[in-house]
């Protein structure tokens, strides 16, 4: 059984960006704002099975994690990354579901 990573890790964000709360909570937020973009950007580049594309947004999202403490969706957008063209189709597609799963989730987190 695979572990559940946390949603969020607000004090991992605050000692990646150097203590500083702020910087922390802001780039929390321009995450936040773009992520419904971005999974739209990935929806589409994987139904077109343009795996460049899609590896090029994939990568964006990961550099934009590094600095944030979003553990479960830091977890498979570094995998999907590493690995895009070298999973099946079918594995992708895995790999897609659950960056939805992950974003949907941060997405809901930050809501309330």
């Amino acid at each position: 059984m695979s572990e559940i990573l946390p949603i969020l890790d607000h004090q991992k964000a605050i000692k990646l960006v150097s203590g500083n709360k702020k910087l922390a909570d802001d780039l929390l937020a321009m995450l936040i704002k773009e992520l419904p973009d971005y999974k739209l950007t990935i929806e589409i580049e994987f139904k077109n099975k343009n795996k460049q594309a899609l590896r090029d947004i994939i990568h964006k999202i990961h550099g934009g994690l590094r600095y944030l403490g979003a553990p479960a969706l830091m977890g498979i957008i570094s995998q999907t990354d590493v690995e895009l063209f070298n999973l099946s189709d079918k594995q992708l597609e895995a790999n897609i579901e659950k960056i939805y799963y992950e974003v949907d989730r941060l997405l809901e987190e930050e809501s309330y």
